[in-house]
């Protein structure tokens, strides 16, 4: 199983398959479409500016942020998350930027983004925090949901942020929502402002 999971989590096409069949079940979904409740408080009484959702697949938080004022690029690995994203946004009258691209191929820019939202994509790590701060804008935020790592090492990843909210609980998550798990949610501020 490692084997499968190296040779599709290393190679490009392997993670585009592997998403677009994801995303293409539209029947059946593994995750929820509504856009993630820690996002939504998060952004409770913000003042919209730019957002970046990363691994946005179908565009749930993407479109939810657009339809609260938000000027919002997505990206994503999958072309059949983007397409879908961009069909999902023009349903709810909203105009997005979405991209199909990696990751570790975006340019994240310096000072760029009011928002960074990354939910069950993977875990994040020391040089995501220190990408994340200076895309960031003084005063903005990362938002942040995925299943647990072993030893906090995300909490310790965003120590040089002010930490607004961490929580690291069994409960039922955003993808394969029918059964608990353990999930972490973090929310942090770029100092400053």
């Amino acid at each position: 199983m490692q084997v499968l999971s190296d040779y599709i989590f290393t190679r490009r096409r392997g993670v585009e398959v592997l998403w677009d069949k994801v995303f293409a079940a539209t029947d059946n979904p593994i995750f929820t479409l509504q856009p993630t409740a820690l996002l939504i408080d998060a952004i409770r009484g913000r003042k919209p500016g730019r957002a970046l959702d990363i691994g946005m697949g179908q565009g749930r938080n993407a479109v939810f942020l657009a339809a609260q004022g938000w000027d919002v690029t997505g990206f994503d690995p999958s072309k059949e998350g983007v397409r879908i994203a961009q069909v999902n946004a023009d349903k709810a009258g909203v105009r997005i930027h979405a991209v199909v691209a990696r990751d570790d191929e975006f340019d994240y820019g310096l000072e760029r983004w009011n928002l960074i939202v990354m939910t069950y994509v993977r875990d994040l790590t020391r040089a995501d925090a220190e990408q994340f701060l200076k895309g960031l804008r003084p005063g903005g935020i990362v938002v942040y949901e995925n299943g647990a790592d072993q030893k906090n090492e995300v909490l310790r990843a965003f120590l040089d942020y002010q930490v607004l909210r961490f929580e690291d609980v069994e409960t039922k998550a955003d993808w394969n929502p029918e059964r608990e798990t353990r999930i972490q949610r973090l929310v942090a501020q770029k100092r400053g402002r």
